[in-house]
């Protein structure tokens, strides 16, 4: 015969039970969500980095995975700023096509961190000069695809002008790539390459422009002269 505890005798494994369920889920919690107390960004950013298994596809000094990009010098890849890696970790494929990277579904507060983080990454060897001149190949090659863009509109074939952008493009990406594999050596000549090419095709949409206010200004003399001849001919109609 089963003995049966009184009712009274179970309220205070009820009460010990409902004390330690809140310590559980607290104690899950913890364990995977990141700290919030610290302010510094970074530091967030990396315990983030460490939480989501990061370091088992990318690389940072040496220690981590092969299957992503090394990210040792991320933070001096000019074209990666701050809009582009929250972006890029909200939805990977829309900034890199094929990618494989699954979409970390941050809070606002993790993707600042991590993104802070990402930032942080910057490597002493790459030349101070060097990122001056790689901002303004990416400018000038932005400045490049408006003019592109604004001619195309024009009723101009650019289609080589295209090729050209492609071109400034891959020296570019060429650059990344450098500084993702620590190979500095060649960075200054792509970069001069990059600006030469982009340099190149600005000059080209000038020539351009210049062909398009040369058309306009035949079209508006044509149209004065239509409107003279309109009204000679309509003032010799009145005198007949």
């Amino acid at each position: 015969m089963i003995n049966r505890l009184p009712c009274h005798s179970l309220i205070p494994l009820l009460y010990l039970w409902f004390a330690v369920i809140p310590l559980i889920a607290l104690n899950i919690s913890h364990a995977e969500s990141p700290a919030t107390e610290t302010d510094d960004p970074v530091a967030l950013g990396q315990e983030i980095y460490n939480l989501k298994g990061c370091s088992s596809c990318h690389k940072i000094a040496g220690a981590g995975g092969d299957l992503g990009p090394d990210l040792t010098n991320e933070g001096n890849i000019v074209s990666h700023d701050a809009e582009w890696h929250r972006r890029h970790f909200t939805d990977p494929p829309s900034l890199v096509p094929g990618s494989t990277m699954p979409k970390l579904g941050l809070t606002e507060n993790e993707l600042s961190a991590l993104t802070a983080f990402m930032l942080s990454l910057r490597s002493e060897d790459l030349p101070k000069d060097i990122e001056g001149a790689i901002k303004m190949a990416h400018e000038k090659l932005d400045e490049a695809r408006k003019g592109i863009d604004e001619i195309k509109k024009s009723g101009f074939n650019a289609d080589h002008l295209e090729v050209k952008y492609v071109q400034g493009w891959t020296h570019l990406e060429t650059i990344n790539n450098m500084i993702y594999t620590h190979n500095l050596a060649w960075v200054y000549k792509e970069t001069e390459e990059a600006v030469k090419t982009a340099k190149e095709i600005l000059q080209e949409v000038l020539s351009y422009n210049k062909e398009l206010e040369h058309r306009v200004i035949q079209t508006v003399v044509l149209i004065i002269l239509i409107v003279i001849m309109v009204v000679l001919l309509f003032i010799k109609l009145l005198r007949v």
